[in-house]
């Protein structure tokens, strides 16, 4: 999420949910678009500089989505919701972009839900801001849109990248 949990809270506790997006991770997202148009799961006040935000209260899931979109969700159960709903807006036509960061939950339903589209494998562990130590999971960041050449461009700096294979019929691989 690109909101923290409470001040000291500790890195290791399974209940922290929230978490800070790194600023390595906030001019990368930059440097693909120039300008972020919604962050849906915001931080009250916001962090991330996005032309529109959804707070806990507005609820993101709720709302429609448009233009160029940074997700980084809650890092809980939810998750799950928070992807689909990412691809459910892609796939309308209401976003034209997603940026999503994610813990690399690569056994999980819905980071093979995004593993259809091309991704960045974060080297190390990313330092959350806020925290003091680096987050005890990797992290990995997805892309949905038509511009894969600029997303690996800009993030191939901060880890490998990965694209699909397409199936015999030249579509994503499933």
């Amino acid at each position: 999420m690109s909101s923290i949990a409470a001040a000291g809270s500790p890195l290791m506790t399974s209940t922290n949910e929230e978490w800070y997006t790194p600023a390595a991770i906030i001019d990368a997202v930059l440097q693909v678009w120039e300008r972020i148009d919604l962050d849906p799961c915001s931080s009250s006040p916001p962090c991330i500089p996005a032309r529109q935000h959804y707070t806990k209260e507005d609820d993101g899931l709720l709302q429609r989505w448009n233009g160029r979109v940074y997700v980084n969700p809650p890092y809980g159960r939810e998750v799950d919701k928070w992807i689909v709903k990412a691809l459910e807006e892609h796939k309308a036509g209401n976003v034209s972009e997603v940026i999503i960061l994610v813990a690399a939950r690569t056994d999980t339903r819905w980071f093979n839900r995004l593993s259809l589209w091309p991704w960045c494998s974060i080297k190390g562990r990313l330092k959350f801001s806020g925290h003091r130590d680096a987050a005890p999971f990797p992290s990995a960041v997805f892309y949905l849109g038509a511009n894969t050449d600029r997303f690996f461009e800009v993030f191939r700096k901060l880890g490998p990248m990965w694209m699909p294979v397409p199936d015999s019929a030249g579509g994503r691989a499933v």
